[in-house]
């Protein structure tokens, strides 16, 4: 009567952890169709939804923040299915997702990428001079990932050490004992490790599973989709795709929608999070620069990654809102700066490039300061429309890169040893 419940309870648990993937995997058309627009923890944060998505032709990957969550008229996943591109995008981000973060996804399904497009919208405010800072990186982390990333067995190399070391300095990850065990041993060089290889490894195997388990389980159920609004906003499209007269549609959008101030933002936006405080925020950014910031390193490391999968990729600048950057005494010169630097680091690593920082000054192709909308999602469904079109490479970068931006001097630190 003490031990039968108790029995029964940790059979039908390790049955969970160690029972066919078969009886709880299996993930519907409909799952993928909803997590192509639901951004949500479970499908960006997850494993199974966005295997299945990309195991086919169907979806396009785009990977990015905030921004794509912004759905209106002109926005990718609107345009794709107004228009049968043949493509239907599948949005990968949330506030608070950047290189690091794209990484581990990219890293995990890096057999469903190959050889694939991919699209990568990076966001000028990612380059802060402290990089993500840990609520953020902490408000996005995937377990799941990390654990791939922890349990590979791959070559030590600077960029894998450097990736461990990165990771370890957040605070989402020193608290998760077993994982912190893996990135140390991994950020250790030379085969004297800080800890149990043997042990340490079996023990997160064991966490895996249990993360895999729960992938598989929320898999089945997909909420926050976008589609509803995504269909109600295709019916304002003209039935041609003339990128002349869309721009001229998205310009007609904003100026109704900012009619209140004279940043050219929306006007929910301009009432609730500027007039409130419009007198402090002025000239409160002269220092700030995107010039120098952790963030390059780590778009580094996403960089080789997509490499090592021989992905064909397009990455998108977006512009920032030249009259509020200007409100706030930011230095032209200097984000002209982040502008020309981040383009290098894209283009000596082999990949195709948008900047849209010409249109930093022209209304409407933000709906904020910083978040692509109306002429803005214009421009880039051109692209997009240009770059699906194109054939895949013949050839591709190499997996290293001559340039390395990753900084030498952490990856020194030692481990104490606890075996």
């Amino acid at each position: 009567m003490i031990f039968g419940p108790i029995l029964v309870a940790g059979f039908i648990f390790l049955f969970i952890l160690f029972g066919p993937s078969a009886i709880f995997g299996g993930v519907s058309e409909r799952a993928v169709s909803e997590g192509a627009t639901s951004m949500s923890p479970a499908v960006v944060g997850g494993e199974e939804i966005q295997r299945v998505a990309f195991e086919s032709d169907k979806y396009l990957p785009i990977f990015g923040s905030s921004e794509l969550s912004r759905i209106d008229p002109l926005h990718p996943s609107v345009f794709a299915k107004k228009y049968k591109t043949g493509y239907t995008p599948f949005l990968i981000g949330r506030p608070g997702t950047q290189s690091l973060y794209h990484y581990l996804d990219i890293n995990m399904l890096e057999n469903e990428l190959k050889n694939k497009k991919v699209v990568f919208v990076l966001s000028p405010q990612w380059f802060q001079p402290k990089g993500v800072d840990d609520n953020h990186f902490g408000a996005t982390f995937s377990p799941i990932q990390a654990y791939t990333f922890a349990l590979q067995d791959e070559k030590e190399t600077p960029e894998r050490r450097y990736a461990a070391r990165r990771l370890l300095s957040f605070k989402v990850v020193q608290n998760d004992a077993t994982l912190s065990k893996l990135l140390e041993n991994i950020a250790t060089i030379g085969p004297n490790k800080p800890h149990s290889p043997f042990l340490t490894k079996r023990a997160g195997e064991i966490q895996y599973r249990v993360l895999k388990r729960k992938d598989e389980l929320q898999s089945k159920f997909v909420t926050g989709s976008k589609q509803a609004k995504i269909d109600k906003e295709v019916k304002q499209l003209p039935d041609q795709p003339n990128f002349k007269e869309l721009d001229e549609f998205a310009k007609s959008l904003g100026e109704k929608q900012t009619d209140n101030n004279d940043f050219h933002v929306k006007n929910h936006y301009y009432t609730k999070k500027i007039k409130p405080i419009e007198e402090k925020l002025k000239d409160s950014k002269k220092d700030l620069s995107y010039v120098e910031s952790p963030e390059y390193d780590d778009l580094q490391l996403m960089m080789d990654a997509l490499k090592k999968v021989h992905a064909d990729v397009l990455f998108v600048n977006p512009p920032i809102n030249r009259e509020w950057t200007n409100y706030l005494g930011m230095d032209q010169s200097k984000l002209h700066k982040y502008y020309e630097k981040s383009e290098a680091q894209v283009k000596k690593n082999g990949f195709k490039y948008l900047s849209l920082e010409e249109y930093s000054d022209m209304p409407y192709f933000l709906e904020d300061p910083i978040h692509l909308s109306w002429r803005g999602w214009v421009q880039v469904d051109k692209s997009l429309n240009r770059f699906m079109k194109e054939p895949l490479p013949v050839h591709y970068p190499k997996n290293r890169s001559k340039i390395l931006f990753l900084k030498k001097q952490p990856l020194q630190k030692k481990f104490k040893n606890k075996n």
